[in-house]
């Protein structure tokens, strides 16, 4: 389980099991991870992306990572959604300073791969961007429903006490301690404390610039307006042991979404989509059973599974 080391934030990185594991290495072996470099009004930028499933769908789920994450976190959605027949893309931003200017990029990444409407999972930050994107284009709305997982609406309780220029020049080191600093530490060894040990190894993976552009557009001050995705269908799955996530976080998303399905973990910690994936997935499967046969499904028409 993780090991303990000051000079990481409580944390030395060490292989963990599930990176070891065989699902994993399936994962790395069968999908290609693609490198596309998208312009927008400011220069360009690369976006990493597993696109899996079938590629004749044109509204795909798009999953986005936490802060500290890269695509990969993903791999157990990946692989299980996309062997029933639903086009799933797990994909990474390059380096945005600003929500805007991911928003942006993002919009021209759907362009690039020809995706007219979409299904977003997003977790932690991952999460706060989907809705993002959802609010500015809602009057070309390009995203058809949500999945927020561990996420918030408001980054007020991250913007306290630093402002965002500190991250521009803030070194390596410093800046993956204090995101491992946030990674609970778990003394119980199973499923949880294998979560934390890939998430701690995934810090290791995103450059300097890549994860100060992230805490940047975390502790810039901003929220939601949730008035402009109340039409949209939307899951909350969240961890009722999610330490990193406060009940001021949770409640104030719960009141943003009044009408959301709850998809409640009682023990999934912070990292659910690695340490409760079989239950994250059922919660998707049920999200996305209402768009079985219309224009708007991610399944394949041929593998669409019978709504009863």
């Amino acid at each position: 389980s993780s090991g303990i080391n000051a000079e990481y934030g409580g944390y030395m990185t060490t292989i963990s099991s599930l990176s070891e594991g065989a699902e994993f290495q399936s994962f790395k072996s069968s999908l290609t991870r693609q490198r596309i470099t998208i312009e927008d009004g400011a220069g360009e930028g690369v976006w990493t992306v597993y696109d899996t499933g079938p590629r004749t769908v044109r509204s795909p789920l798009i999953m986005i990572p936490p802060l500290g994450a890269t695509p990969e976190v993903f791999y157990k959605q990946v692989l299980s959604l996309s062997s029933k027949g639903i086009r799933v893309l797990a994909v990474e931003g390059p380096v945005c300073w600003s929500e805007g200017r991911w928003c942006t990029s993002f919009r021209n990444l759907l362009y690039h791969f020809n995706i007219d409407k979409v299904h977003l999972f997003g977790a932690g930050l991952g999460g706060y961007l989907a809705q993002k994107f959802s609010e500015i284009t809602f009057r070309n709305p390009m995203v058809i429903s949500l999945l927020l997982c561990n996420t918030f609406s408001d980054t007020t309780s991250y913007s306290k006490g630093r402002m965002p220029s500190v991250y521009y020049m803030m070194p390596s080191f410093a800046l993956r301690r204090q995101i491992l600093a946030e990674i609970p530490s778990v003394s119980t060894t199973g499923h949880m404390a294998d979560s934390v040990d890939f998430m701690v190894e995934q810090v290791e993976k995103i450059d300097r610039s890549t994860l100060a552009s992230r805490l940047v557009i975390r502790s810039t001050r901003s929220y939601i307006e949730p008035q402009r995705l109340r039409h949209q269908p939307i899951t909350i799955i969240e961890s009722f042991d999610d330490p990193g996530t406060t009940s001021t976080i949770q409640e104030d998303l719960h009141k943003c979404y009044p009408d959301a399905r709850k998809g409640q973990l009682k023990s999934g910690g912070p990292f659910p989509y690695l340490s409760a994936a079989h239950e994250v997935n059922l919660y998707i499967l049920i999200h996305l059973k209402s768009f079985v046969n219309t224009k708007l499904s991610p399944y394949e028409k041929s593998t669409e599974p019978v709504n009863e």
